[in-house]
């Protein structure tokens, strides 16, 4: 099922409004999984797709889906199971937060319900239902935040993508191993200094990208993704710049 909903663009004085479609997918088992689709204001095969931080849900998209539809770019975000729509009763990480006496008893709700085991092949069915809407020769870039970086590289290996945005994504080794397969892929990196984790292994990839174009962005203080955007109000735009320069200039 599909719903309209509208995300609201503030330019200075202008308020502008884009229309975006709620859209519910199914997971390999059945479960429930929620997304926008936003569509670009022209004709288009060049989109992104979108992955949330894993202390935030798909809504921290809606401001930079609103830019990139009025420059061209469609955009698919999706909230991952556990998270936001994507949820039930006892698929819900809020709920189970809320619940858990220690971090082992939290650990083991969590294994209970399998939230994080599907998580790869929900991003897989987001990411087609992407290409679907752009036609047989979309072009997609790759946002993730936080976890979502990970869940981005994953995907990569499957479908290179035409660039990617590391979005305060802390990664460990055999993630980092990972991207080296696919580090011609031109990666922008976005991280504050403080966030120390996340600083350490963005610098470690910003060191394996092989592609000339790839850049590293670094703020002081620890803002950890999604606050990033109030700290600099011209970080959307360099995001959406950053996706316009690095889609290929074949295709419409």
């Amino acid at each position: 099922m599909i719903k309209n909903k509208l995300f609201v663009l503030g330019l200075g004085l202008v308020i502008n409004t884009i229309l975006a479609d709620e859209v519910n997918l199914k997971g390999k088992d059945g479960f429930n999984l929620y997304g926008d689709f936003v569509e670009a204001n022209v004709t288009s095969n060049k989109g992104v797709l979108m992955l949330h931080q894993c202390n935030a849900d798909r809504s921290m998209y809606e401001d930079l889906a609103a830019s990139l539809a009025k420059s061209g770019i469609s955009s698919m975000s999706l909230d991952f199971r556990g998270y936001g729509d994507s949820t039930t009763d006892e698929v819900s990480f809020a709920a189970i937060r809320s619940k858990a006496t220690s971090r082992e008893h939290y650990m083991e709700m969590t294994n209970k319900v399998g939230i994080g085991a599907h998580r790869s092949d929900d991003v897989e069915i987001a990411y087609q239902y992407l290409l679907k809407k752009l036609g047989n020769h979309g072009n997609i870039s790759l946002i993730g935040a936080s976890c979502g970086g990970g869940q981005s590289i994953i995907l990569a290996q499957k479908h290179k993508p035409e660039s990617f945005i590391f979005f305060s994504s802390g990664m460990n080794q055999a993630t980092i191993d990972q991207f080296k397969k696919v580090s011609d892929v031109p990666a922008l990196i976005i991280v504050s200094q403080g966030d120390e984790y996340t600083f350490k292994s963005s610098n470690r990839i910003f060191l394996d990208a092989e592609n000339q174009q790839s850049r590293l962005i670094s703020y002081k203080g620890d803002a950890h993704g999604f606050p990033l955007f109030k700290q600099d109000p011209n970080l959307k735009a360099v995001m959406v710049e950053w996706f316009k320069l690095n889609f290929s200039t074949t295709g419409s």
